[in-house]
């Protein structure tokens, strides 16, 4: 049986069909002239749902106004002989939201830490890398190496492709590691190796202004380690 959705405008309408995407079903638009009686004279298929548009409306802003496009998906106004007088459809929705690749605020925060840790680096005199090390450390063989990292003794930090590079700062004018090192790391309250090497390159008022790394250099060891020791105290 036909269903009639009548507008409070009133008036005639010209015939359209309209699909619903969803479950198959015809809606039949209609614009004619003639109020109610000419109505009688519209024998829609069975089960089709009737609009009628207001006389004088545009079929295409009248349909995407009323809902019936976002109901019903593609939306076909036709005559009376069938032939396609108007089409609408709903406004696209996008396939992507732009706004979910932004990255959030600690996202940024983490790459300007990154950033930060690497003009820390620059300014400190670049880094070595692994043979150069052993080089300066009388030849010795890569495991050596290893094993002054893993105990703290020798300070690296990622590379270029992942790989390890070693800061020149923590080295002496003589090539070797500056002592003191590895207490000083372990008084500090994290081990990010960046976190260290920025530790180490700024200047500290605990120590008068100067770096910590310097005041290694001098045999300040004590009173670095202190000011290590002081930013855990501060954090907790």
């Amino acid at each position: 049986m036909a269903h009639a959705q009548k507008s409070a405008h009133g008036g005639g309408m010209r015939k359209g069909a309209l699909r619903n995407a969803g479950s198959g079903q015809f809606v039949y638009a209609y614009r004619v002239k003639g109020g109610a009686r000419a109505l009688e004279q519209i024998t829609p298929p069975k089960d089709a749902t009737l609009v009628i548009i207001p006389e004088g409306a545009a079929d295409q802003s009248y349909l995407e106004s009323s809902g019936l496009v976002e109901r019903y998906g593609q939306v076909r106004v036709q005559d009376a002989k069938g032939r396609i007088l108007e089409r609408a459809q709903p406004a696209p929705t996008p396939v992507i939201d732009t706004e979910a690749f932004e990255p959030s605020a600690k996202a940024r925060a983490l790459l300007r830490g990154v950033r930060t840790a690497q003009e820390d680096l620059k300014r400190a005199g670049g880094a070595y890398e692994l043979d150069e090390v052993r080089a300066l450390l009388n030849g010795v063989s890569r495991q050596a190496v290893e094993k002054r990292v893993r105990e703290g003794a020798l300070l690296a930090v990622p590379g270029p492709s992942n790989r390890r590079r070693f800061p020149t700062v923590q080295f002496t004018d003589e090539g070797e590691v500056v002592d003191g090192l590895r207490e000083v790391r372990q008084a500090l309250p994290f081990r990010n190796p960046w976190a260290v090497l920025n530790f180490l390159v700024n200047p500290d008022d605990r120590l008068g202004g100067r770096r910590p790394i310097d005041a290694l250099k001098a045999g300040e060891i004590a009173q670095v380690v202190e000011a290590a020791r002081r930013i855990g105290q501060q954090g907790a």
